[in-house]
């Protein structure tokens, strides 16, 4: 399953991320993977992330591609792409709610 995403210039956290020249931070990237990851699994919750590597930086403006690949009910993995380039991998862990 891919989706994208973009993270505004106007981001509030941009403000204090690198003055003049923002890089999106990591948590900035990981929130909207989470938010995705939530709506595609909406009776679950995250219960912890394993894993997360970033790899290269991710610009403001730029659009994301995110690749998800659901490895079992409560496991998934994910990776983020800006064109050819990989940006973020990790898993999640999740639970049931009911």
């Amino acid at each position: 399953m891919d989706m994208t995403f973009t993270i505004s210039s106007a981001h509030p956290s941009l403000e204090g991320h690198f003055p003049g020249n923002p890089v999106v931070p990591g948590v900035v990237i990981l929130d909207e993977v989470i938010n995705i990851i939530k709506s595609i699994k909406p009776g679950f919750t995250i219960t912890a992330i394993p894993t997360v590597k970033f790899i290269h930086p991710l610009l403001p403006g730029q659009t994301v591609s995110l690749e998800v690949n659901e490895k079992s009910e409560t496991a998934i993995s994910f990776t983020c792409y800006y064109n050819e380039t990989k940006l973020v991998t990790g898993q999640l862990t999740l639970k049931s709610l009911t």
